[in-house]
């Protein structure tokens, strides 16, 4: 089985690195919320919401893969 290791940030500050479950429970959010985070369409959205300054929002996540093993 692989497991893939992210890091995540939200804008420039690094919230944590681990697998998508570990995450989700550091951050307080779903899984599934991690696993839309990673595709183009999300990160259109999160790059939209920082354009925009009537959009309130906390920043978008930022996921990078650091690993597969």
């Amino acid at each position: 089985m692989i497991k893939s290791i992210f890091a995540a940030y939200r804008g420039d500050r690094f919230i944590g690195e681990g697998t998508l479950s570990e995450l989700a429970k550091l951050i307080g959010v779903k899984r599934w919320t991690l696993l839309w985070y990673r595709y183009p369409s999300a990160k259109k959205r999160v790059e939209q919401t920082e354009k925009n300054p009537k959009i309130r929002s906390k920043g978008g996540l930022h996921l990078v893969l650091l690993e597969e093993r």
